[in-house]
């Protein structure tokens, strides 16, 4: 079985976090955790779509720098930029680990989420280098996510023959219920649980329900959740620039909930304000309309003094 062996439990001084308080223990790797790696690799058809487009008379000799592979000499191993599909088990103890991430690379840790417990996430980023003090960004991502945010990493760096694409891309101008039609568009989970530029951050996820993805077919498939520790310039306008290599410190503290509604409960508080916006105005309507009927009945206004009389009393 494959372990990282850079990766180890942290055992450190921190400042408080949500985090606090875990029991913690080692992961266990390909079991209930995943390490995963995106790293600029050297993409071979590169330099075969420069020579098909030189051959074409497209391309100069400047123009080679762009399709030419630069070598990638940082922390990670290679066998994390597999995808393993190992099948992990619900996520239900406490675990920290490290994870050496270099310079325009990302980390990834894969988890499976059980929807009965209340997963906190804390993450700090250190350097491995005292000359720099650098921030990175941290996302959470179901697989889905995750496969179209590794594929708009390959489309920057080069796949498929795009070249290398601009870092500040207007990726962020685009709503995110519309990012899924660019080519390079990626959102996170439920569109908010992105974090850039940071050194350290802490978020808490609690799910309705087991995360599947549906086809168009019908067809369920399970989702896991990819904690992404990201050391690149991506797409988002306002993330963090890498500067050298990184040391991400990672805690996840998983709890029983107490009180777990069903999904239904949603539906039925919201209905319920709907219903009762409509049916106050014309219940207090009706009463106002049925104010003084009775008296006007039995001919008591003036009587009641409700109506003013102007008859005078002979003397």
């Amino acid at each position: 079985m494959l372990t990282p062996t850079e990766i180890s439990p942290a055992v450190r001084v921190s400042a408080a976090s949500n985090c606090d308080g875990g029991d913690f223990v080692t992961p266990n790797f390909n079991k209930t955790v995943e390490r995963l790696a995106k790293i600029p690799n050297v993409f071979n058809y590169d330099n075969e779509f420069y020579e098909r487009e030189n051959r074409r008379g497209q391309n100069s000799e400047d123009d080679k720098e762009n399709y030419e592979s630069v070598d990638y000499d940082g922390p990670e191993e290679t066998w994390m930029t597999w995808e393993p599909q190992n099948d992990l088990s619900l996520l239900r103890e406490d675990f920290q680990t490290t994870m050496l991430i270099g310079e325009d690379a990302v980390g990834t840790l894969r988890v499976n989420l059980d929807h009965e417990r209340r997963t906190t996430i804390c993450v700090t980023i250190e350097t491995t280098n005292s000359s720099y003090d650098p921030s990175a960004d941290v996302y959470l991502m179901t697989n889905s996510q995750y496969d179209r945010y590794t594929a708009a990493y390959d489309v920057s760096h080069g796949a498929w023959g795009w070249g290398h694409r601009d870092a500040d891309d207007v990726l962020s101008d685009i709503s995110p219920e519309w990012r899924s039609f660019e080519v390079a568009g990626w959102n996170t989970y439920r569109d908010s649980h992105q974090y850039e530029d940071i050194k350290e951050v802490s978020f808490s996820l609690s799910l309705d329900g087991p995360e599947t993805s549906s086809s168009l077919f019908g067809d369920e498939t399970k989702q896991y959740f990819n904690i992404v520790i990201d050391n690149t310039n991506n797409s988002h306008r306002n993330d963090a620039i890498p500067e050298t290599t990184i040391a991400a410190y990672v805690s996840v503290v998983s709890e029983e909930r107490t009180t777990i509604l069903p999904n239904w409960t949603v539906s039925l508080v919201c209905c319920g304000l709907m219903m009762a916006t409509l049916v106050v105005p014309i219940i207090m309507n009706k009463r106002y309309m049925e104010a003084g009927l009775s008296l006007t009945s039995e001919n008591k206004q003036v009587g009641q003094g409700l109506v003013p009389s102007l008859e005078q009393n002979s003397e």
